[in-house]
């Protein structure tokens, strides 16, 4: 199309604007053009709406973008005239608290949070009175805490909306009043799936850890259409009491996941929450026994692979995400502090033991061999090393017993029967386990390494 095409759709935009009353539909825009343009295409004109319009993404990298703009959006399909200055600020020029990338992961944030990391950042109930950008219309003292995390990382940032899904932080939207654990369950999981695949088209998932700030209503219709598409849900608050969230040390200035928000010393268990502290079998090997001689909590975490394989088994849902924790050491009631360590906790139990040693090998085998295959010690062990990954904190003695409940109660994972609320896949984990705590696969269990540990369920 000529210039001077797109000077005429323009000029009759802005005659449009100065004529519709306000507030104006886009759809009331593309009409007043078509009736006067009936030759031109409306994704032509719905262009011209984007670079019109006040504060639109990449305006400056489009030559429409270089005009003063004349419209400003209200909400969704809804505009009013543009009384402010010549568009959006240059990204170096903003403040900092304006920062908000809304492109994929650069190198530099990949580099400052050890992964690639969206932050994803519930709305809240308090609201400016009137339409405004997402990053300021929402007011509450979570989303403003959450906000500036993300900016003080320079990693992605969007605001989710039960009434919108996925906001980018300079959308401008009018205040709303609709709570996502208010509708029904199909609208929540129709909106888990809606807000995965706008996230798709704003940034790549695959490898990408995205950090959900909100509540369960809002994290739980996200995980798995957000795992399907290759990413990991990390929930930092999960478990935590409102006071508590807003005094997560991840919120402070300079304050991430590992500070110490006790004023006991005692570590901050949000570390094992976080897939990025969680490395590869080998990787852990790898890194030896250094510190690693202590007591303390473990986290670990299943790929989508191994999610779908365990849920084959257990004949129920398995999310990729945290799947089991636990402790090494401890003080015990009655008696002498174990001296179990994380090394060999991990190393010695796990990853070379077998199902007599340790309860997350019994576990895996029970799920893995109730699909009919039988599962070595050898097997098993391959297949943590190809699904799983582990995070561990060292964690003072006689804080171990403490810190492990409030972890179990915060993370519920799946494969934790002690200390976590009954649930029907737990039920039918301990009856999968029951099964391979009979005589015959107790006797399969002393077998050598290569031989099955359970021949099939």
């Amino acid at each position: 199309m000529s210039s001077r095409s797109e000077s005429s759709i323009w000029a009759l935009l802005e005659e449009a604007a100065a004529t519709l009353p306000e507030p104006f539909s886009r759809a009331s825009l593309i009409s007043w053009v078509e009736q006067r343009r009936p030759d031109v295409e409306t994704s032509s004109i719905s262009v011209h709406i984007q670079y019109a319009t006040a504060g639109a993404p990449n305006r400056d990298r489009h030559p429409l973008g270089r005009r003063a703009p004349f419209l400003e959006r209200v909400d969704r399909g809804l505009y009013r005239r543009h009384h402010g200055g010549g568009g959006r600020t240059p990204r170096s020029e903003r403040p900092p608290e304006q920062a908000v990338p809304a492109a994929p992961l650069t190198d530099e944030a990949r580099a400052r949070t050890g992964s690639a990391r969206v932050l994803l950042v519930g709305c809240s109930n308090r609201k400016a009175s009137g339409p405004a950008p997402a990053r300021e219309l929402f007011q509450g003292d979570g989303f403003r805490r959450a906000r500036d995390r993300a900016v003080r990382m320079g990693v992605p940032w969007f605001v989710l909306s039960a009434k919108y899904g996925l906001l980018q932080a300079d959308d401008v939207v009018a205040p709303f009043d609709v709570y996502l654990a208010d509708q029904p369950a199909p609208y929540r999981a129709a909106w888990g799936e809606w807000v995965a695949a706008q996230l798709a088209i704003a940034t790549p998932l695959a490898g990408v850890t995205v950090e959900v700030h909100a509540g369960d209503a809002y994290c739980a219709p996200l995980r798995e259409p957000l795992g399907r598409l290759g990413a990991t849900v990390a929930e930092p608050l999960a478990g935590l009491r409102q006071g508590e969230r807003l005094a997560w040390p991840g919120y402070r200035e300079g304050g991430e996941e590992g500070a110490d928000p006790d004023p006991t010393g005692a570590p901050d268990i949000a570390f094992l929450l976080d897939p990025a502290n969680a490395g590869s079998p080998s990787e852990f090997i790898s890194a030896g026994p250094d510190n690693r001689r202590t007591p303390g909590l473990y986290a670990w975490w299943v790929d989508r692979t191994g999610a779908a394989e365990l849920s084959a088994g257990l004949d129920h849902p398995v999310q990729p995400g945290l799947l089991y924790v636990g402790k090494a050491g401890g003080h015990r009631p009655s008696a002498e502090p174990s001296s179990s360590t994380l090394w060999g906790r991990v190393h010695g139990n796990h990853l070379r033991g077998n199902v007599r040693g340790s309860t997350l090998r019994m576990s895996l085998a029970a799920i893995l061999g109730a699909a009919g295959a039988p599962v070595t010690e050898a097997d098993l062990t391959a297949w943590m090393h190809a699904h799983l990954r582990v995070a561990v904190l060292p964690v003072p003695s006689e804080l171990v017993g403490r810190l492990e409940d409030d972890l179990v109660g915060r993370a519920d994972p799946p494969l934790n029967l002690a200390g976590a609320p009954q649930s029907e896949p737990r039920s039918a984990l301990s009856r999968l386990r029951g099964l391979l705590s009979r005589p015959s696969a107790r006797r399969a269990a002393r077998r050598a390494p290569d031989e099955p540990c359970v021949g099939g369920l």
